[in-house]
This record gives structure tokens, sequence and C-alpha cells, in this order.
């Protein structure tokens, strides 16, 4: 019967064009014009009858005496009523009611009724006045009340659209029924209130009726979702409030916790993936939580995989009191919540975990065999690793199903003579390992040789190699610079008929000493770096020596840039003299910032954790990488990794003792 209602119901005048003074008089709400061109009329011709055509084959009462005048329309089919409804002219409106019933019921060409006008513009009388006619006219205008336009709404639908909160309220008190319709694509009135965040209209729809009857309002959303799903996700300022006031809405509200949309997700899953505290426990306060927080989606992700995705240990912890059993909640993958806080990088949660879990749940193998170490090795993720390895419960052997420990799951991602730098994801993974003592299972592949390939052979590997042009290049403009720069000193020097001519004039100063030192490191830097990459590019050495070279190199021209931007800051600072001393301390604190910036991406290893995994596992032998073979220094992580943290270190207490010098003594 509702269904029936609610369907769309055809009416509307037969195309009578409304005059001009009848439109002006509607337009500006002139009651006194309007009962004076109804009153010089008299009574409507034949050819001026009104059919009103109902789908239930009801027909509306005709006009009253001297209405005939009213039963045109617009272009876009409105009728008098619907351009006074839409404009707010109550008292206007209210005439019309009284001489033209049936206008109360007439649509135009988007199927809007004059309610539906009135709602959209919020005029909170003209509503009351047409709820009032529907109310007291025939079936076919009870009908009209419950009608809905060209977009499937009704005129509670189109009120809360327009964030009409008023109006709401009025038609929440007196036709209740119309917040059970949804449009054709699913949206309630209630769903549309939540997912714009109005909390007073949610309030207004779940609100019972003043003898007690629960609200009749719909649930429903796009997709499957319902209004709790939307209210847990709305802003973070009302999204407690809002969920609150849906659950207390019985009996509907409680029974929406476990309901989930066209993913599988429960509300509890979208506040969890918006990170709102304050929601979920609400949420997991209900009795119900407990098998709230059990309820896995269609992927069979739990809330907790959910909680590992987003990074929030807060809410894992919560989780974790509700499911004691949380290292038996897998998905269809075979994952627990640290596969996925790996997979997503999240090492927050990987380094909570860590400290307060169990193996059970560190050494876990998916159903392809994998632990989150694989993963972590898999995705690249060196700052994961580094994690993990510094947990000794951790097992850095254990093999997949295809046989392969992490280890060879690093090997088997290098490309045989391909050129990877030292700051390569892939790279550092592998070295970590390496020093680490992590077992390899399987026959790793052959990275280099010593053979020297032949030319057709040489064609075929050229594409495995990055092209070192551009760091050739950089290294050789750097080499000239730094040249150019020890030949034409800041300050000038000393003239050819005073003692120690031809020295230069600032000799004696800090700046210059320092700009001396940065300079001849910058030009030797570059010129290592040069012969390098020639060296990594001569076709008759062997690979494997070419490709120690090319990986030599780009550490070479990062110390030769480093060094430049130390020799120009110093020599700015000989340059601008002692009446610049603020500008000379902005030309310092620049430089410094770009040298802080480019060892930034070394501490993104987390150097400190990679010293603490690798001494946790072999001793401190491990950091030499002399516990298996003696003397192999130069591969070690003190020689690979810590050597330029430390010189860049170097540089920027240069900077700041400068600084410090500039301002106390200016002179030194």
């Amino acid at each position: 019967m509702a269904e029936a209602l609610a369907a769309p119901v055809e009416f509307g005048p037969e195309k009578m064009t409304l005059s001009t003074e009848l439109l002006k008089a509607l337009t500006a709400g002139d009651v006194v014009r309007l009962e004076q061109l109804m009153s010089g009329e008299g009574r409507p011709q034949a050819d001026g009858h009104v059919a009103i055509n109902v789908v239930n084959g009801g027909v509306a009462s005709p006009p009253r005496a001297g209405a005939s005048c009213l039963l045109g329309v617009t272009c876009n089919g409105n009728t008098a009523l619907h351009l006074a409804a839409s404009r707010g002219h109550a008292k206007l409106s209210e005439l019309l009611c009284e001489k033209a019933p049936s206008l109360v019921a007439t649509r135009n060409r988007g199927l809007d009724t004059p309610l539906h006008c009135a709602a959209k513009a919020g005029h909170r009388e003209v509503v009351a006045c047409l709820l009032s006619a529907m109310r007291s006219g025939g079936e076919e205008t009870v009908a009209a009340l419950r009608a809905r336009n060209c977009l499937g709404a009704t005129a509670l639908y189109e009120a809360v659209r327009y964030r009409h909160a008023g109006l709401v309220d009025l038609l929440m008190t007196e036709a209740p029924e119309l917040s059970s319709f949804t449009t054709e694509d699913g949206f309630s009135p209630l769903y549309l209130a939540a997912s714009i965040d109005s909390l007073e209209m949610v309030k207004a729809i779940v609100r019972p009726a003043l003898d007690g009857t629960p609200s009749p309002a719909s649930y429903s959303g796009p997709e499957g979702r319902t209004a709790l799903h939307a209210a847990t996700v709305a802003t973070r300022e009302i999204a407690q409030e809002m969920t609150r006031e849906i659950l207390k809405w019985e009996p509907q509200g409680p029974a929406w916790l476990t309901k989930v949309d066209s993913s599988g997700r429960t509300p509890l899953h979208l506040a969890i993936m918006f990170e709102l505290l304050d929601v979920i426990d609400l949420l997991l306060d209900d009795p119900t939580s407990d098998k709230l927080a059990r309820t896995s989606d269609y992927r069979g992700l739990f809330p907790i995989h959910t909680a590992a995705m987003v990074g929030s240990t807060r809410i894992i912890d919560k989780l974790v009191e509700k499911c004691p059993d949380y290292y038996e909640m897998v998905d269809d993958q075979g994952r627990n919540f640290l596969h996925c806080a790996v997979e997503h990088n999240q090492e927050t949660v990987v380094r909570h975990i860590c400290q307060n879990y169990t193996s059970a749940l560190l050494n876990a193998m998916d159903f392809d065999g994998n632990t989150p170490f694989h993963l972590a090795v898999k995705y690249r993720f060196p700052r994961i690793v580094t994690i993990l390895l510094q947990t000794v419960i951790v097992e850095t052997g254990i093999t997949n199903k295809d046989g392969h420990t992490a280890r060879d799951l690093a090997l088997r991602g290098l490309v045989p003579g391909r050129l990877y730098y030292p700051m390569d994801p892939l790279w550092i993974v592998h070295h970590f390992l390496h020093w680490s003592g992590a077992s390899v299972a399987a026959d790793p592949p052959v990275l280099v040789d010593n053979v020297v390939p032949t030319d057709s052979e040489e064609e075929t590997s050229n594409e495995d190699f990055y092209d070192t042009k551009g760091g050739t290049i950089g290294s050789v403009l750097i080499a000239t610079v730094a040249f150019a720069a020890a030949f034409t000193v800041p300050g000038g020097f000393i003239a050819d008929d005073r003692p120690s001519a031809g020295t230069a004039i600032l000799a004696k100063r800090f700046a210059f000493r320092v700009f001396v030192v940065s300079d001849t490191m910058a030009f030797v830097c570059s010129v290592v770096a040069t012969s390098f990459l020639i060296f990594g590019g001569t076709r008759e050495i062997p690979r494997n020596r070419r490709l120690m070279y090319s990986s030599m190199a780009p550490g070479w021209v990062s110390m030769g840039a480093v060094s430049m931007i130390t020799a120009f800051a110093f020599g700015f600072d000989l340059v601008l003299g002692k009446a610049n001393r603020g500008l000379i301390v902005f030309v310092y604190l620049a430089c410094l910032f770009t040298v802080a910036c480019s060892s930034s991406v070394w501490v993104a290893t987390d150097l400190v954790g990679l010293v603490m995994a690798v001494q946790r596992r072999t001793g401190w032998r491990g950091l030499f990488n002399i516990h298996r073979r003696p003397w192999n220094l130069m591969h070690s992580p003190v020689a690979m990794y810590l050597h330029w943290p430390l010189l860049l270190l170097l540089i920027a207490a240069t900077f700041v003792v400068a600084i410090a010098l500039n301002i106390a003594l200016p002179n030194y």
C-alpha cells in the first residue's frame, strides 16, 4: 500500500498560459490584486475546465467560482500555487488553496508539487498551509503529499537536501510517514541527514511521535549502507553525538550495529578507517560489541586488520581487549593484522606489536607461507625490516611455500648487472639482511661475473646499467667550479710591492681556512667520482669492476656537492665583510638547511635501528662485517652508511661555529 501511495501520480491542468497581470500579482505576492483579477472574471467558461488525472482513478473537485484564471501554467508547468509557494507568499498560498483546492495536487514538468517547491525554498508557513489543505482534501491530495518528483524525492527529502531543519521538524510532526520513502538510488531522508552532518535533522527524523510511536523512518543508503554507517564517518565534532542519537532509536537503532554494506563493512569498520576514537568507544561499549569486533568484511578483514592498516595502535589495543584470540583472526589470504600493517608500511604499528605481542603473531605465515618479515622484504620497506630485525624472536630463516627465505626474496629482486645506488630500498634491504646474518635457502642469482663480455653480449647488457652521463657531467662541473675558485679566492691577493706578495689577503681568517678545505674536498671528491664513472662505462673493464666503480661514484659526487655548498657559504662570508653580519648569518642558515635536507635521506634509513639490529643479531663484529670474513671493512655498515652522517654532522658543526664566531668575534 505504501508503494502505491508513493508511486508518481500524474497531476496537472491542461496547458493554458497564465496571464501577464496574474504572473505579476503572484510574483509580488499581491493578494488584493489577485482578488481583483479573480472577481472580474466571473464563472469559468467551458473551455477553461481543468481535468485532474490521478493514477488510481480519482478526480479532483473543480475550481470554485472566479478561479478559472488560476488554471493556467508557465512554460515550465508551474501553476499559480507553485509560484506563490516557491516565493514564500503564505497569505497568497492560503487564498489559492481556498479558491482552487485542486492546485495543491498539481505537478510541474519536474513532477514537483507546490509542497516540493515550498520545501526547497524553506518557507515554513507555506508548508504548514499546504499540509493543512492536503489533509483536508480528498484521497488524491493525500496521495500528492507522498508524491515524489523526477529525482524520486519527497518533500521531506528536499527539505533535508536543502538543509531546512525547521521544515524537517514540521514535516516529521505533520507527516512522519514521508521519512519511510527513499529515492530510486536508495537514499533515505535519514541517511542524507547523517551524510551531510546535520545532527538537528537526524534528531528530528528519529524522534518518536507525541503518542510514543517510534519513528517510521527508513535507514537505507546507497551500496547497502545504513544511516549508522553515515553517522560514524561524519565530521569529528558531531559524529559521536549523531551515532548516539541513532543508537537510542528503539528498536531499530541498536540492530544496525551489525548491518553490513555491499563490501561487508560494519559501522565499526568505517569508524576505524577514519580513526574516530570517540565513536569507536561508543560502539564498543554496546552489549553486542563482542560480535561487532569479530565481524569481518567480504575480504575477511576484521576491524583489527583495518586498525593496523590505518596505523592506530590505540584502536588495536581496544580491539585486543575485546578479542583475546586476536592472533587467530586472519583474512581470506591468511594474513593477521601484522601482515596488513607491514603491507601498508605502518612502522608505528609494527614497532608496537614487536614490543607488546607474542611470537605467534610475529612469525605467523599467510596462505602463501609468507611471514610479516617476508612481506617487509618483498615490499622493500627498510625501516620495517630494521624494526623486525631488532626483535630477536622474529625468525629470519623461515621458508615460504616456494622454499624461499626473506633473504632469497631480496636476492631475487636484484637484477644481474644493474647499477644500484646506495639509497635504493632494495639495495639497503639486501645489505641489512647480509649484515644481520639472515640465511639463504635457495641458490642465489648470479649478480656479477669476472668475464669480459663479447661485443654482442655487451650490447644486450648495456640496458642493465644506468646512464652515467648525467653523473659525469655533474661531477665535472663541480670539479671545474672548485678549480676556478681556488685561483680566484675571495678578498683578492696582496700586491707585489707589499710583503708576502701574491698571497691571499684574508688567509688568516677562520672562514678562509674553511673555504680552502671545503673547496679542496669538492675538487678531490668530484675528480674521484669522474674517474669512477669513466671506469664504470669502459667496456674493456670486467663487469663486476664496472659495477663496483659505478656504485661508488654517487657517494663521491654527493660529498663533492656538499663540500661545494660549504665553500660557497664561507666564500660569501669573506666577500660580504663586517657590514653585512645579518646577511652572512642568513647565508649560513640557508646552506645549513640544504645540508640538513641532504642528510635526511640517510636518517630515513634509521641508522640507529640498523646498528641495534646488526648488533643484536651478530654482535659488534657484525658492524664491521668481520663475523664471517676478517678485514672486510669496506662493505661493512660502518663504512657504507655511517661515514656519511658523520661528515654531514661535521659540516653542520662547522656552520654553527662560524655563526657563533661571526656574532661574537667578527674579526676572527
